[in-house]
């Protein structure tokens, strides 16, 4: 297993994540909301950061997540149990 990623390289990878995700949907659905983005995600930032968790957790984890203009951060915290 990897070593789990600080705050900064996770909230990184969200926002990879994020930019990379809004072209998937753009380009590629033709504009439709992908229902499954949490999973996509997941798969992004354990394919840039390594398998510090479960597929299934970290899923669990970032569709739980809210927050408002810095979601990558909260979402990191939220993941790595920062409050």
């Amino acid at each position: 297993m990897t070593p789990i990623p600080d705050r900064q390289q996770l909230a990184a990878a969200l926002e990879a994540a994020g930019a990379a995700h809004h072209d998937y949907e753009t380009n590629l659905l033709g504009g439709t909301r992908d229902e499954q983005w949490a999973g996509w995600y997941a798969g992004y930032v354990l394919g840039r950061l390594g398998d510090f968790t479960s597929p299934t957790r970290l899923t669990r984890l970032l569709a739980e997540a809210s927050g408002g203009g810095d979601w990558a951060t909260v979402a990191a915290d939220h993941v790595l149990g920062i409050q």
